[in-house]
């Protein structure tokens, strides 16, 4: 069963989203190019997109066609907040802030998983 044609205009944003609003911060597409809240903010979008497109379409009761692209994206937004986690720790930078977002996203991460369980 394919999602629905609205389903992929939502996932769409989810992953570009946080790459759109670096380009407007610093005019290139690279996330490792902001630093302290602007990176916050950029991953706090990529964050809120994700759980937008986890969310609504179990809501919506719609097909559940796009959990294992929107996994990918959430594996993505992980591996790049460990990285930069990392880097802070490393630094010596306060990464309270990142790493609630984090814990948000292993959260977001065990929903995908869980949902997309159900609907196998």
């Amino acid at each position: 069963m394919t999602p629905a044609p609205w389903l992929y205009l939502l996932a769409v944003p989810a992953f570009l989203l946080p790459l759109v609003y670096v380009y407007h911060v610093t005019g290139q597409w690279n996330p490792f190019a902001i630093n302290g809240r602007h990176f916050l903010r950029c991953y706090g979008y990529g964050v809120i997109m994700g759980y937008a497109a986890v969310i609504l379409p179990v809501l919506l009761r719609q097909d559940t066609g796009l959990f294992p692209f929107m996994n990918g994206v959430v594996m993505t937004l992980l591996i790049v907040g460990v990285i930069r986690l990392c880097q802070g720790l490393f630094n010596g930078k306060p990464v309270g802030y990142l790493f609630c977002l984090l814990i948000s996203l292993l959260v977001l991460w065990w929903l995908t998983r869980v949902l997309y369980a159900k609907k196998r």
